[in-house]
């Protein structure tokens, strides 16, 4: 490994996103050892932008500031290939779908430069509900993105080799690396907590986007199934349909039980301070959440929306429930509150996804990619 050159994690912006946070994470984390690390972004500003450490160098890319994110990323790649030439890192990460074609564009545009294009995966390439067009063009473009690039991520060993097997010409491309969900506060909280008390009603805590990916109206639709019991209910999360989630609880007389606590920066305290975290999800790549919420001591109620996810939940003698089925999804809810699971062992599941142990994965990656002929 060359000490002298950066590590460059490339992100569009320090936005709302799970994998804007992941990024800087573990640009932190690389800082703390003394490694040289650079942050690459198009916009400086957003709400997890607090998050970046001083330690860490910000570069920004030259963009024309005309359409949305999409259309910038694909504006940028010569002034991006520009700055690999230039600065010569070791490496760049980038932080997830939205930068990978564009990243991997640059990068052979870049020439001889010796630096490595790692790529990642952190959304499913095929979506329930998806046309066959879109589907179609999407397979294709995940397949010539993979082929640019000198590795491509994956967040789970499941979508490695579902990937592997999608595309065979570049199979040896695909690498499960743990992503950087959890932070030292959470294992803290989490190793502290003790039984669920049976007397107290449960806290359920659900944390993401209110948008149709995340199931939002599935999960108020088998609320509705247990109002019976005694529950209350915490969203933490904005977007689109967050006035159309508001009136489904009002028309299932929920209103008093659900509470919508808008974006918040940082969930640690509510993890903490919860009992079941639900997920409600169509798709997921591997998400943060429920591996955050288990490191803090927080069970977890999921669908079988990520491969990955529900292969750590069968490790833990724990099933997921068919996505868009509010009745199963109450069974699950409900058999939680009545047999909780343990706590030591969920907490043990989510070590292996600490900000630590996934800077350590990274940087022997580098390593690898840096020292092999």
């Amino acid at each position: 490994m060359n000490s002298s050159a950066p590590i460059v994690h490339f992100l569009y912006q320090p936005g709302t996103g799970g994998l804007d946070r992941v990024a800087i994470l573990l640009a932190n984390g690389m800082a703390k050892r003394g490694v040289p690390v650079e942050l690459w972004l198009t916009k400086a500003t957003g709400r997890v932008a607090d998050l970046i450490a001083a330690e860490v160098k910000v570069r920004m890319v030259p963009t024309p500031q005309v359409g949305g994110r999409g259309l910038q990323l694909f504006l940028q790649i010569p002034a991006l290939a520009r700055m690999i030439r230039k600065h010569r890192p070791q490496v760049i990460f980038s932080a997830g779908n939205q930068s990978n074609l564009s990243l991997a564009i640059a990068g052979k545009l870049a020439g001889q430069t010796q630096t490595k294009i790692i790529q990642k995966i952190t959304n499913p390439i095929l979506r329930p509900g998806s046309g066959r067009r879109p589907r179609w063009f999407r397979r294709w473009r995940f397949g010539f993105t993979a082929r640019l690039g000198d590795v491509t991520l994956t967040l789970s060993a499941a979508d490695a080799e579902q990937y592997s097997q999608v595309y065979p010409h570049a199979a040896g491309k695909f690498l499960a690396i743990p992503n950087a969900y959890v932070t030292d506060s959470m294992l803290v909280s989490g190793k502290a907590r003790g039984p669920r008390d049976p007397a107290l009603p449960p806290r359920l805590l659900a944390v993401g986007r209110v948008a149709p990916q995340k199931g939002y109206r599935t999960l108020i639709s088998a609320l509705a199934h247990i109002a019976d019991r005694p529950w209350s209910m915490t969203i933490l999360g904005d977007g689109p349909l967050l006035e159309d989630a508001k009136n489904w609880a009002s028309k299932s007389d929920l209103t008093g039980r659900i509470e919508f606590r808008g974006f918040v920066s940082d969930v640690t305290s509510y993890f903490a301070q919860s009992d079941i975290l639900v997920l409600s999800s169509q798709w997921e790549g591997f998400p943060a959440v429920p591996i955050e919420a288990m490191a803090s001591g927080c069970a977890v109620v999921a669908t079988d929306c990520s491969a990955g996810l529900t292969a750590l939940l069968n490790e833990n003698g724990q099933n997921t429930v068919p996505i868009q089925s509010p009745e199963a999804l109450a069974r699950a809810i409900a058999d939680e509150m009545d047999c909780p699971q343990q706590i030591g062992t969920i907490w043990a599941s989510a070590t292996t996804y600490s900000v630590e142990n996934s800077v350590d994965e990274h940087l022997r990656l580098v390593d690898r990619l840096c020292t092999t002929p």
